[in-house]
């Protein structure tokens, strides 16, 4: 939970500067796309039902969002911003992150002091930074990918249904978000988990090949696919949406500068309570190097029962 909340505080405080994930920056009309005085992104229809307390921010026909970025298409914005705020995240929460697969795979009497404890007695610091560098690059490539997938569906939804509701404009954009990023979550989280529940692994590249020799591409992409796309849909829904309606709100309005921060940390609380057992169960599944039978995910789950 810690994790969630710094990794999702720091993306959306980093990539609020250069666009919004929301009506704002993704390609809406000005008429439908409103910015907070002073430059802050709000999000579309949200800003319209919280008494009008906000003003359009439009150069040359263009719906500005945040600082230079905003002079690219906002789907490039999306991705830029996105990819930088996803790297900075999960380096700053990876060792938390370390500690939740270790948690999930081994047994360890005791609670996570003593995880800790076990953890930093038999590999030092840098047991808790196993697979860092290449969830860095793969986690700076999976945000560029949903901020981007989130901001095209945005834009192609307001064109295309300028009607439609605010609210469902902003879930239905984040679930194709949280589906199209699966398919590069999968693979990169795969080598991540077999990092960090294992010393065995000399490295990223160590752990890739272990997976190609005995699986190949194949099942190095679709091992733990299906539990992926069970948690990232549902997530990134609630996450995209429970950021939106909270900077839309007064409280969070009124914090000025740290409001994504807030709002960010709240809205990855939300998004990771209701799919941490589908987690356990991608970790599980994904923690092998494939010489073994396939794993089935609702075997696990039913045995985890």
């Amino acid at each position: 939970m810690v994790r969630l909340l710094t990794i999702s505080a720091i993306a959306l405080t980093a990539a609020h500067g250069g666009t919004c994930f929301t009506n704002a920056g993704a390609g809406v009309p000005a008429s439908r796309s409103l910015h907070r005085r002073g430059g802050e992104c709000s999000h579309g229809r949200f800003s319209a039902d919280f008494r009008g307390r906000h003003g359009l921010v439009v150069r040359g026909g263009r719906v500005l969002c945040g600082m230079d970025l905003a002079a690219l298409s906002p789907t490039v914005a999306s991705i830029i911003a996105g990819s930088i705020a996803g790297s900075i995240g999960v380096g700053v929460a990876f060792p938390l992150d370390t500690l939740k697969t270790k948690s999930q795979v081994m047994s360890v009497d005791g609670g996570m002091f003593d995880l800790i404890y076990a953890i930093y007695a038999s590999d030092g610091i840098g047991g808790f930074f196993g697979g860092v560098r290449g969830m860095m690059v793969g986690q700076g490539l999976i945000k560029a990918v949903a901020f981007g997938a989130n901001g095209f569906m945005l834009g192609e939804i307001s064109r295309s249904y300028p009607a439609f509701s605010s609210f469902w404009t902003l879930a239905f954009a984040a679930l194709f978000a949280g589906f199209i990023a699966s398919f590069v979550v999968a693979p990169f989280e795969r080598i991540k988990v077999m990092m960090q529940a294992s010393d065995a692994y000399e490295g990223e590249i160590h752990a890739l090949r272990a997976v190609l020799d005995t699986e190949g591409w194949e099942g190095l992409m679709s091992r733990g696919l299906g539990p992926t796309l069970a948690r990232e849909i549902p997530s990134y829904g609630i996450y995209f949406v429970t950021y939106g309606l909270l900077m839309a709100t007064r409280p969070i309005e009124a914090l000025g500068a740290v409001a994504p921060l807030i709002a960010g940390a709240a809205a990855g609380c939300a998004c990771w309570l209701p799919v941490y057992p589908i987690d356990v169960v991608k970790t599980l599944v994904q923690n092998t190097e494939g010489g073994d039978a396939a794993v089935s995910s609702f075997g696990v789950a039913r045995d985890l029962f």
